[in-house]
């Protein structure tokens, strides 16, 4: 019983398929001649151009249909735009305010800070 699995495999090995497991190439090595595999990347790279171009101009198309949509959506656009700068400021003033209260609430708990106006007297008006 075991010769026989034993002849199944030796011949199964002596076939087309190598020790590996995978097919041979037709000239015998792992994958195939030289001419083949350079053939075979060049129409891979050929495929791959081609999908970036037909993507490219699907997107320059998209792109000149979507000019109308835009021009009577442009005062949206802008008034979006004008909410946004607003917005942004507001924070920028209320950080800057928060910012400023922390620094007086600080001030407060040192007790070596004077809180309040002065003036500075000129030192030749003082002679």
């Amino acid at each position: 019983m075991s010769e026989q699995r034993k002849q199944v495999y030796i011949r199964f090995n002596q076939g087309r398929y190598s020790a590996s497991g995978g097919p041979r190439g037709p000239g015998g090595g792992p994958g195939g001649n030289w001419l083949s595999r350079i053939l075979g990347l060049f129409l891979l790279l050929v495929f791959v151009g081609l999908a970036v171009t037909f993507g490219i101009f699907v997107l320059i198309i998209g792109a000149i249909l979507m000019i109308p949509v835009m021009w009577k959506q442009r005062h949206a656009i802008k008034q979006f735009w004008q909410l946004r700068k607003q917005a942004k400021a507001q924070f920028e003033e209320s950080k800057r305010q928060y910012q400023q209260q922390q620094q007086r609430a600080k001030d407060a708990q040192d007790p070596d800070v004077i809180d309040g106006e002065y003036e500075e007297v000129d030192k030749d008006s003082r002679r």
